[in-house]
């Protein structure tokens, strides 16, 4: 049997009924009879976060749309964990619709849905959204020490978070871009393969 260690408001355990009189969760119709867990998932507001952060780890930020998952975002995210050392803490920035839509275009998975493809990634400790483009007001909140850039930026855009990371105490460290796994060329390839 495997064994999960998960992170969540409450633990509901209850024995599955073919029909109900509250709120429904689906689950395949031959766990009818079974006990079966349901857990509400943790939604971590950023600036509670921040505060409630153990400050004696290190703590690096990170930031994706993560509409498509590749393995450039986990290489990214892989590094924003060895960045904050196997003790320290890698909290994740998903941007929102209208995050993301101030330069491109809107994504075609759900914030939802591209939150909890961010939870599930083991290398992430915390998942938070990300209200504007820019990681700055969320930088403000939580206060890393290390804030994760790529280099696929504005060279104006990483100048100014290296000015706001400098005024917090902390710096930024810039990671390379791999524009050949990039999610536009995935979609390109999607496209053109149809």
């Amino acid at each position: 049997m495997a064994e999960f260690v998960i992170q969540g408001k409450e633990l509901i355990t209850k024995t599955v009924k073919e029909h109900g009189s509250g709120a429904i969760v689906y689950v395949p119709k031959q766990w009818a009879g079974e006990k079966v867990s349901v857990i509400r998932e943790i939604e971590y507001d950023v600036k509670n976060l921040g505060k409630s952060l153990n400050r004696e780890k290190r703590i690096v930020y990170s930031y994706y749309v993560l509409d498509i998952v590749h393995r450039g975002h986990l290489l990214q995210m892989q590094n924003a964990k060895a960045t904050a050392g196997q003790d320290g803490i890698s909290v994740v920035g998903i941007l929102t619709d209208e995050a993301v839509m101030e330069k491109k275009k809107k994504p075609i998975l759900s914030f939802d849905e591209r939150m909890l493809l961010a939870q599930a990634i083991r290398f992430n400790d915390f998942v938070v959204a990300q209200g504007t483009y820019s990681p700055l007001p969320n930088v403000q909140n939580i206060h890393p020490d290390i804030l994760m850039e790529s280099s696929s930026h504005k060279e104006n855009d990483i100048k100014e978070v290296r000015r706001v990371m400098g005024k917090l105490g902390g710096k930024v460290v810039v990671t390379p871009y791999y524009p050949m796994i990039c999610s536009t060329n995935i979609k390109k390839k999607i496209r053109e393969d149809r």
